[in-house]
């Protein structure tokens, strides 16, 4: 009889789980203010149903309604002495972890966007350009574009631990070129092994966190311009910035070998990263292609307002 009523429990669990993502995903695009927001990284709250979202130009943070798609200031870069935002992720203590780009920054901020701490990789590591997050409940991990490092933390339910050098590699292990490198970042289901995307060459990588072995994950096509990664069993889901698409790759049970399949994605804008809710994947629209730097002083203006998509999943 017990357990007869753990399973009935179990069951209508998953049924109110499954129906509240079915309620709260109403809108097909989700606009974001500002004319010169240029999102990056996003991360979504399933129990509040709200999603979060990073400017790359004044280091803002917005928390969107994903059943209404009301939009408010979750935390002001100038007042908290940040400027970009890359990718971010929620912790299970709904701290709100986000890379700060070329300012070679890490920032971590409580559930009413108030800063606990950041910390300076630049100044702590000559680091380059922190640019995506994956994490477990023990460790987060982030991923440097420009420098051939990953950095971790401890995340303690009372706060976090310090950022460590956790581990330095070459070009024979993963080689770097002029241009953005290692980019996205997830954890196995298994907790095993990290996969990062290095956007220049579209290869991938699994690294083993026991031993720090790196393995070139074997792929049919190579997955250039990828930039968020999304796990979901074996199927990991690349989002290919410059080709407006994104693109499944199955892999084997060793996490050495993948096959890429068909992209998929209407009318989006060179896409960055993506959260998962339901049967959709929420993609950040970033349109970084139209943003003004040193490289690209006067690109074409962006398709506004800024929006982030709704993007079923086949």
């Amino acid at each position: 009889m017990r357990r007869h009523s753990s399973l009935f429990l179990l069951i209508f669990l998953f049924l109110i789980a499954c129906e509240k993502d079915k309620q709260v995903v109403n809108l097909e695009s989700y606009p974001i203010p500002g004319e010169k927001f240029f999102p990056e990284g996003i991360a979504y709250d399933r129990e509040d149903g709200v999603f979060y979202t990073g400017s790359t130009t004044n280091g803002d943070i917005v928390k969107v309604k994903v059943n209404t798609g009301a939009t408010e200031l979750f935390a002001a870069g100038a007042k908290q002495g940040r400027g970009f935002c890359t990718g971010m992720k929620l912790d299970y203590k709904k701290r709100l972890w986000v890379c700060g780009g070329d300012e070679g920054k890490i920032h971590l901020l409580n559930q009413q966007g108030e800063s606990i701490k950041n910390w300076d990789l630049k100044a702590l590591y000559n680091a380059g350009f922190i640019n995506d997050c994956a994490l477990d409940k023990q460790y987060i991990y982030f991923t440097d574009s420009r420098v051939q490092k990953i950095y971790r933390s401890e995340v303690f339910p009372t706060g976090p631990g310090n950022i460590e050098e956790w581990l330095n590699f070459t070009n024979q292990q993963i080689p770097y070129t002029t241009g953005t490198n290692a980019n996205g970042i997830v954890l196995t289901p298994d907790g095993k092994y990290l996969i990062i995307v290095v956007s220049t060459s579209g290869k991938l990588y699994r690294i083993d966190r026991k031993t720090k072995d790196i393995v070139e994950i074997s792929l049919n096509t190579p997955v250039t311009s990828g930039d968020g990664l999304w796990l979901e069993g074996n199927t990991l889901y690349v989002s290919r910035n410059a080709t407006n698409k994104i693109f499944p790759v199955l892999l084997n049970e060793g996490v050495t070998m993948g096959t890429v399949g068909n992209g998929f994605g209407e009318n989006l804008l060179f896409n960055t990263t993506m959260a998962k809710v339901g049967k959709y994947f929420l993609v950040v629209n970033g349109q970084l292609n139209r943003r003004p730097s040193i490289t690209n002083p006067n690109p074409p203006p962006p398709v506004l307002p800024f929006s982030v998509s709704r993007v079923l999943i086949p």
